[in-house]
């Protein structure tokens, strides 16, 4: 199986594992493992007992990732509740989380990261010509039935990244003066003065515009719908101005946001003058 498809689904397990967690209050122990040939059998005949997630990555290059459970394990791992048509939501929701953060990892080099759309409850034509895992799920104590995460292989060639530009073979390439000395400055001493100051740093979640009569409404227990999907990255700012974006984490019950993107200087000039 191809390294960056294997990458993908041990960053899954982890990326699904904290997804669970933040969800439930408890962390379900998982392990991957390559499909057998009877497994892909077995599964490619039950595949309509299964519950299945399909997701497809936005443009310019497209794959998609099928993730498919047994209803015993959907239903635990979305906290044992009653409805079933919550549970199904929040499993949903779970693994949403999943591929967003394994693709966001794995891609957070790129010049444009790979980013999943919208998923749905979709079942795959065929497993024969998928790449598989079977990921084993153990919670609460419990062992669970297997999940089986799939993905079109060409998802190799994307997580792979873009070519690198390749200079003309006609054109000389610049060489440094003396490549074997490399010169370390010290940073200005104006700047190294200004190491110590402290900066406040703040993460937007959202926003929402209101009209006055619904902000009067507001109380306990009232819902505000903000300008992010689930999956979307939360931006961190500094004194106003986006720096960043990521991705909330939890850090020992507390909240955290772990850097997919940085700003550039430009970028970060044209946001604040466009706010």
């Amino acid at each position: 199986m191809e390294e960056s498809i294997v990458s993908f689904f041990e960053q899954w397990i982890e990326e699904f594992a904290r997804a669970v967690e933040m969800s439930t209050g408890e962390r379900p122990v998982l392990s991957q493992e390559p499909a057998e040939k009877n497994q892909i059998d077995e599964w490619d005949a039950r595949r309509g007992e299964l519950q299945w997630w399909e997701q497809e990555t936005e443009d310019p290059q497209r794959f998609k990732t099928w993730v498919g459970a047994e209803g015993t394990c959907w239903t635990v791992l979305a906290g044992g509740s009653g409805d079933r048509n919550e549970a199904t939501e929040l499993f949903h929701e779970m693994l949403s989380q999943a591929n967003q953060g394994a693709a966001a990892v794995l891609s957070s080099s790129f010049v444009s990261p790979v980013k999943f759309g919208a998923g749905s409850a979709t079942p795959p034509g065929s497993l024969q010509a998928l790449r598989l895992a079977k990921v084993n799920v153990a919670f609460r104590d419990a062992a669970l039935p297997s999940l089986v995460v799939a993905l079109e292989p060409k998802a190799a060639k994307v997580l792979n990244g873009p070519e690198p530009d390749v200079p003309p073979s006609d054109l000389p390439l610049v060489q440094p003066a003396n490549p074997a000395i490399v010169s370390l400055k010290e940073p200005p001493p104006i700047l190294d003065r200004l190491m110590d100051l402290h900066l406040p740093v703040s993460v937007l979640l959202g926003q929402a515009v209101l009209p006055i009569r619904d902000v009067l409404k507001i109380a306990s227990g009232s819902l505000i719908e903000l300008d992010r999907q689930l999956g979307d990255y939360v931006e961190v700012m500094v004194h106003g101005t986006i720096v960043a974006r990521g991705e909330i984490v939890s850090i020992k019950g507390n909240y955290g946001v772990r850097i997919k993107e940085v700003i550039s200087r430009k970028d970060r000039f044209a946001l604040k003058d466009a706010a």
